[in-house]
């Protein structure tokens, strides 16, 4: 199991701020028997804090840290497939969820 700074460190190296200008939002992310934290994007900046944001956009909630894993790594198939499949509940924002894809990249 991975703790919140190897988590907060894949992040932020996934990250692409190109892909994330002109957005601004606030995502919850929850993995069950793990961990809370949020990831606030603010126009090509990223921030990852442990715990509970008070009104995320989008809220995620994973089975596990691989499934978070599928969902930011940038592959398209992989993220629709864990959502499919049941591994991730999402509440709000679903447009935002959709442009995960564009902020947060596979490393090269």
């Amino acid at each position: 199991m991975a703790t919140f700074e190897e988590l907060k460190t894949g992040l932020e190296t996934a990250f692409d701020s190109d892909g994330s200008k002109g957005i601004e939002a606030t995502i919850q992310i929850n993995i069950e028997d793990l961990t809370n934290f949020y990831v606030d994007i603010n126009d090509g900046a990223l921030a990852v804090e442990e715990g509970n944001h008070d009104d995320p956009g989008l809220t995620l909630t994973f089975d596990s840290q691989e499934t978070m894993e599928k969902v930011f790594s940038g592959d398209q198939q992989a993220a629709m497939g864990a959502f499919m499949q049941g591994k991730v509940k999402f509440s709000g924002d679903m447009g935002l969820g959709q442009k995960l894809g564009s902020v947060f990249k596979a490393p090269e």
